[in-house]
């Protein structure tokens, strides 16, 4: 009789212990579909980088095919690092206030951003809101 409530115990306590119930799992956090997108055309982008990387170190691209590709997916790359940067800095924190040339520029639209940011490494004109060069891919200063 003892071993029979000791199981029947043992058997309470396990199942207590591994019942779940809906309301004691967290929620979910939200996920931005628009931040999961960009960081998979991120991973694209550098897998492309490192076989273009192969291929020519295999010597089946010229120099200039070399350069012209690698300075295509840099830029691409740039872009959609300055992008996530901003999104994850949206959902982290607060907006920062503005100074007024930004939001001048920003009510003129983006197709009118001015290119007041010039790359050290390339020298290549880059939006003010930029943080990674459209051309090479380095970071600019600030």
């Amino acid at each position: 009789m003892v071993w029979f409530v000791c199981a029947v115990l043992a058997v309470g306590a396990i199942g207590f212990t591994l019942y779940v119930r809906d309301r004691d799992i967290p929620p979910a956090p939200l996920e931005n579909p628009e931040l999961r997108h960009l960081e998979r055309r991120r991973q694209i982008l550098y897998d492309n980088l490192k076989d273009l990387q192969f291929e020519y170190h295999q010597g089946k691209l010229s120099d200039n095919d070399y350069q012209s590709l690698k300075a295509g997916f840099l830029g691409d790359l740039a872009g959609i690092m300055d992008t996530i940067e901003r999104l994850e800095g949206a959902t982290a924190k607060p907006a920062k206030p503005r100074s007024s040339e930004t939001k001048r520029n920003v009510k003129a639209g983006s197709a009118h951003r001015s290119s007041a940011k010039t790359c050290p490494f390339c020298q290549a004109g880059n939006p003010v809101d930029n943080q990674f060069c459209g051309k090479c891919g380095k970071a600019l200063a600030s």
